[in-house]
């Protein structure tokens, strides 16, 4: 039984390097489950990088067709047929050519939001990068939300102190909140800051939330195999935010699937 009382999505980048219909398939077929999440809701389903394949206008149509009762998101820098790479927010001005493709993509989908990393110091500054969301955001025509990131040794990635995250809270930018994310901040810095969390949790503009294990020195996308100091929060300040577990999923079909 789940320890929360929404229901967790799956986010497909958990199935690793294969293709989105065959994690498609086999969620549907097999709905996995997190140790302590329970079973994970397939009513909505993040497309993601991880996932081989490039996605097109017409691939989108026709998935949204072949599956019309799932809602359907596009997550981080997710494969296109015109271009790919490690594409951020902090980009947007360099690469406005993916974000508009992305976004008729999106709106084939159907989907209600949209939401990718913040991206690297070097590329645009966090102030740039609260405006650049405003700015995708009236592109798409839905909230586009910025996930922060976490400390590194040569503090590449924006928003990855505490501090940062209190300035999310405080902008008007829509945002993800990545709980293993922080769970690394929270182990570098030997310092949980909980209020914080509780009202980034609670703000209407935090859009999603995505749940995964790690050691807190890096980020491992592994199932909640141990209760994380987060959980407790996240189950009394749960909101409008829906949950995706990005923990690493193992099945038989997979095993078929060339690498």
């Amino acid at each position: 039984m789940s320890m929360l009382s929404k229901p967790v999505h799956i986010s497909l980048g958990a199935y690793g390097r294969v293709p989105h219909l065959v994690a498609i398939a086999d969620a549907l077929a097999d709905p996995p489950s997190d140790p302590l999440l329970g079973q994970l809701d397939t009513t909505r389903m993040q497309l993601c990088p991880q996932n081989t394949g490039a996605l097109d206008l017409d691939w989108c149509q026709q998935l949204r067709a072949l599956y019309p009762d799932i809602e359907w998101r596009l997550h981080a820098n997710v494969r296109t047929r015109k271009e790919h790479g490690f594409i951020d927010l902090a980009d947007w001005p360099e690469h406005r050519s993916y974000f508009r493709e992305l976004a008729k993509l999106s709106d084939a989908l159907a989907a209600p939001a949209y939401s990718a990393h913040a991206g690297k110091r070097s590329e645009a500054s966090v102030s740039e990068v609260i405006n650049y969301s405003r700015q995708l955001t009236d592109l798409f025509g839905i909230p586009v939300a910025i996930e922060g990131h976490y400390p590194m040794p040569d503090n590449r990635w924006l928003f990855s102190t505490w501090q940062e995250y209190q300035h999310l809270l405080e902008s008007d930018a829509y945002y993800a909140l990545d709980l293993s994310h922080l769970n690394i901040i929270a182990s570098r810095t030997r310092m949980i800051e909980t209020e914080l969390v509780m009202e980034m949790l609670a703000c209407e503009r935090c859009i999603e939330v995505h749940v995964s294990h790690n050691d807190g020195q890096r980020d491992q996308h592994l199932p909640l195999v141990h209760l994380p100091w987060w959980l407790p929060v996240l189950q009394h300040n749960a909101t409008q935010a829906v949950i995706f577990s990005e923990g690493r999923i193992t099945s038989s079909i997979l095993e078929t699937v060339p690498s």
